[in-house]
This record gives C-alpha cells, structure tokens and sequence, in this order.
C-alpha cells in the first residue's frame, strides 16, 4: 500500500491558492474514490456469506411488526371518564378580526 502523500491523482497540499477546507474535501473524495474501487474489485461477485462480518447484510426488525399503537387507550383514562370531578382543561378556538385563529386553554 502506497503512503497517501503518494497515492496517483492525490496532490500534494498546496497553501495559498484554494482555502484548506475544499482542499482536504477534494483529497477525501480522492481516497475514497480508490478505496470504493479496491473495495469493488476485492469482493464484487462473492456471496455474501463469505463478506467479513462487517460488510454482511444485518436482519433488521420490521417496524410493522415492532410495536402495535393501541389508538383508543385515552379511553381507559381515569379523567376522560364520564363523572370525573377533577380539574378539567377547556380549550377554545378563538377567531380574530383579521381572520387568525388562537387556541386557548385553561385548567377549570
């Protein structure tokens, strides 16, 4: 393996003619476009059970299946029940002049 100072395409870092942030992004692409091709030429056909462990795909759960959403348990809740006799929160939608709208609340 080649030190990255001498990888082709790879140019030396410069100082005054481009600022230091697009110049590390255009050696990172560089890098990265020859390890992507070494990378593709080592394991391009090969079964994936014969990947290293960290390149084999991963059984991930199916989010349908991860949890049920019980839709009506605010029906069990003690304060939505008929004959609650504590404190309760009324809201209103109130419109104004200029045609906006404003929720309010208050704890009764």
């Amino acid at each position: 393996a080649l030190p990255i100072s001498h990888v082709p395409g790879l140019a030396p870092p410069t100082c005054c003619d481009r600022p230091v942030d697009s110049m590390a992004e255009e050696d990172f692409s560089v890098v990265r476009a020859i390890i992507e091709d070494k990378l593709h030429q080592e394991f391009h056909n090969v079964p994936t059970k014969d990947l290293p462990p960290r390149m084999q795909p991963r059984q991930l759960p199916n989010l349908q299946d991860a949890f049920k959403i019980d839709w009506d348990d605010w029906k069990s809740w003690e304060w939505m029940q008929p004959g609650w006799k504590g404190v309760k929160m009324h809201s209103q939608c109130v419109i104004s002049a200029d045609g906006s709208a404003e929720i309010r609340s208050v704890w009764k």
